[in-house]
């Protein structure tokens, strides 16, 4: 139960979707911050990057977000899956979320600039990726999109300095919750003004 809405989940372990097959904490505690923080998502336009079981995009479009939920192409299946099992008895309250794939660095630029919000839990973990997903961040960003991303903080995976040396070159970074117990962070950024 998030914010009032029972969301079913599936989790595919065995499908080949590795890391994205499960709901992690950092997924479930961005949902408690939205919840907490009292963060207004109804008529927003919303997009999941790394979505994997898509909870956090499901529940955004469940509270009236207009949502695109993104990933790997191996996962869109279980993403489209999660998305037919929560529609609610009375239709989405926008539009029903799309499921598009998208690889960091690659073909973001097929994607408009619109965004409000701009979600990701528990991304940070290739540091090879890191500046492909800064690139992508920042091109979903040019006008204003505001990004929450929800990360445990793994030192092994050098999570400490996505935040600290690779996003906040080009955005500014604000820890707004930690969570101590699960070493989650929840982390908002915004595109910094061209200088």
């Amino acid at each position: 139960m998030l914010m009032g809405q029972e969301l079913k989940i599936t989790q595919l372990f065995g499908a080949n979707l590795g890391v994205a097959a499960p709901v992690w904490e950092s997924a479930q505690q961005l949902c408690q911050y939205f919840e907490e923080q009292h963060v207004e998502l109804r008529g927003r336009r919303v997009i999941e990057l790394g979505a994997g079981t898509g909870v956090v995009g499901i529940l955004a479009a469940c509270l009236g977000a207009d949502v695109t939920l993104t990933d790997l192409p191996v996962t869109l299946p279980q993403l489209e899956a999660n998305v037919c099992a929560n529609m609610p008895s009375s239709g989405w309250p926008s539009a029903p979320p799309t499921v598009l794939p998208l690889s960091w660095g690659e073909d973001h630029m097929k994607f408009p600039s619109d965004w409000d919000l701009v979600l990701g839990a528990d991304i940070v973990y290739l540091p090879e990726t890191y500046p492909l997903l800064v690139d992508t961040l920042a091109h979903l960003c040019k006008n204003k999109a505001v990004v929450y991303l929800s990360s445990k903080m793994r030192k092994e995976h050098e999570a400490p300095s996505f935040f600290e040396e690779h996003l906040s070159m080009r955005f500014c970074v604000q820890l707004m919750h930690r969570d101590d117990n699960q070493n989650i962070h929840i982390y908002r950024a915004s595109l910094r003004k061209a200088q």
